[in-house]
């Protein structure tokens, strides 16, 4: 068989394939049976859902963090601060009872640091028996005042949240600092003018004396 002939076949033959591929239908594609039918939606005949979103469409509200408190002006209360607010159901002096530990296990540190610092403001400044004991005296004299003007705030309801004004915040401010300067002066005014330039330069305070070594637990009572 020479060049010619073998040309002329694959000619041919090229030629039956193509017709074949062009003249040839396309398949049909296998019907697919769906297991269940979806009913179909009311709503898709009727215009006037026709721009109403689905309730199955709207994301829903990202849950709540376990344990964690009410949201206030949208800061989240933590767990542990609502742990520190009454319970509910729980009394007042329930209440004390959980909380007094607490409270005694945080001022505790500091009520040994302000007996430090007081022993050390009578050796430093030379402080004898009888001004020490006005020292402890004003303190006492100041915390009973600063009680009966917390007190009388309460029973003659100036810091009722239904009346309460800023300005009636400020007076009473106004009146415990008061009370605690002038006892602060009754001490003060015990001491020597060498003690008195001792003590501008000790960090003994006598605010901070009066608010860690007063045994405020004993004011709560039974």
């Amino acid at each position: 068989m020479t060049w010619r002939t073998m040309s002329f076949v694959l000619g041919v033959t090229c030629a039956v394939l193509l017709w074949r591929d062009c003249t040839r239908g396309e398949p049909s594609a296998p019907a697919v049976v769906a297991d269940c039918a979806k009913p179909a939606d009311p709503r898709a005949h009727d215009h006037h859902f026709a721009d109403v979103p689905s309730e199955s469409d709207e994301e829903p509200p990202p849950p709540a963090a376990k344990g964690a408190g009410p949201a206030l002006f949208g800061f989240q209360v933590p767990a542990w601060a609502m742990w520190l607010a009454p319970h509910p159901g729980e009394n007042l002096r329930a209440y004390r009872d959980r909380m007094l530990p607490l409270a005694m296990t945080v001022i505790g540190p500091h009520r040994t640091r302000v007996a430090r610092s007081r022993d050390d403001l009578a050796a430093t400044i030379g402080l004898d028996a009888k001004q020490l004991g006005n020292l402890d005296a004003a303190a006492q004299a100041a915390a009973s005042a600063l009680e009966e003007r917390v007190l009388g705030a309460f029973m003659n309801d100036e810091l009722s949240p239904a009346t309460f004004k800023p300005m009636t915040g400020v007076a009473i401010a106004r009146d415990l600092l008061e009370i605690v300067d002038k006892q602060n002066h009754v001490f003060v005014d015990a001491l020597s003018e060498d003690q008195r330039a001792k003590l501008a330069q000790h960090p003994f305070d006598f605010g901070d004396y009066l608010v860690f070594s007063t045994k405020w637990e004993a004011l709560l009572g039974d």
